[in-house]
């Protein structure tokens, strides 16, 4: 176990805690002590921040002191697994705390990259309170888990999903970009007028130059131990009636040998309307378990209300027209179905 916050008891209190004591959270190091049979070797690499980080003080990094380096990456070559635990401190994010660069703070990406050469089987961790942009981790890191500030109980959490003890469902409440030049990034963003699909010939269709226009992670992304597919979306009627309602069905399987619990989620785009769109819209989602091997269909019904937005005469209304339905895992949905507002 490498980093400085697997041994903080206070980071996972994150900073709104003005309710809770320093030091009294439950750290990863902690968590990872309940479970007994395998050796763990723990080097803090460098630390996150200098000093003692106080609620109404700016938080001074660690961006020079590299002195813990060798000690980690001499731990990581006798290791089977590296588990680093890296982000941010709980008081570096938060009111007043805004940051420029949303990298990982300080010393730990050059850390993290000096241990990935030493042994390269890592589970990264992040504690962190906002999206940060971690494009190397990506591409190298075998695997990554958002724990966030979870508070009091982090270590123990954390280290119940390590295990297996626990099967994650959880997905992202906003997005992940590649790196801050994206920001803002969100998934209901408005249609630029030019074409969005990729034309490496010609420069006129909306795009970055040096990086992909999709996010890192997107809205509503996350994995567990088990693999979901998404099938046989069906819509009970193409056209929606004034005071009628659409039933919207989806087969989804647990390809898997791990039951689990899934978060399939509704997306909505009105094509054409009195006032700007969003390319899509979150309108439904729904958390169910289903057993590893097994299928469950899901339903979401949609009606007047589902697709009602604030219109150019200043009232909430829904307008006649066409619709695109997306239904998935993520704000990155491909299963798609059309219907119509017919009042």
């Amino acid at each position: 176990v490498i980093g400085a916050l697997a041994n903080d008891k206070t980071s996972p209190l994150g900073s709104w805690r003005i309710g809770a004591d320093d030091n009294t959270a439950v750290s990863f190091l902690e968590g990872m002590a309940n479970y007994k049979g395998n050796q763990i070797i723990y080097e803090k690499g460098a630390d996150v921040a200098l000093g003692e980080p106080r609620f109404m003080l700016e938080t001074k990094i660690n961006t020079t002191d590299k002195s813990g380096f060798e000690k980690a990456i001499a731990a990581a070559k006798q290791a089977d697994v590296v588990i680093m635990v890296l982000g941010e401190h709980g008081l570096q994010s938060g009111e007043g705390r805004s940051r420029s660069d949303i990298t990982l703070p300080g010393v730990q990406q050059e850390l993290l990259e000096a241990v990935y050469k030493a042994n390269p089987n890592i589970v990264l961790v992040l504690q962190n309170g906002r999206p940060l942009a971690i494009p190397w981790a990506a591409k190298n890191i075998p695997a990554i888990v958002e724990a966030w500030h979870l508070g009091t109980q982090s270590g123990h959490a954390i280290a119940q999903v390590l295990y297996g003890d626990y099967n994650p469902s959880g997905k992202l409440p906003m997005t992940f970009p590649r790196n801050v030049g994206q920001l803002p990034i969100y998934y209901n963003y408005k249609n630029t007028g030019r074409p969005s699909t990729d034309n490496p010939e010609s420069v006129f269709w909306s795009h970055y130059t040096d990086i992909e226009n999709t996010p890192l992670y997107p809205f509503g992304y996350g994995l567990s131990y088990s693999k979901f597919e998404y099938s046989n979306l069906k819509l009970d009627t193409k056209t929606l009636h004034k005071n009628g309602k659409i039933k919207v069905s989806v087969d989804v399987k647990n390809n898997s040998t791990v039951d689990g619990k899934e978060v399939v989620q509704l997306y909505i785009r009105d094509l054409i309307a009195s006032a700007t769109r969003p390319v899509r819209e979150l309108k439904g989602f729904e958390l169910t378990e289903i057993k590893a091997g097994q299928t469950k269909t899901v339903t979401f019904t949609i009606n007047e209300k589902t697709i009602e937005f604030y219109s150019a005469r200043k009232i909430w209304e829904a307008e006649p027209g066409d619709f695109q339905l997306f239904v998935g895992g993520s704000s990155m949905a491909t299963l798609q179905a059309d219907f119509n507002y017919s009042n």
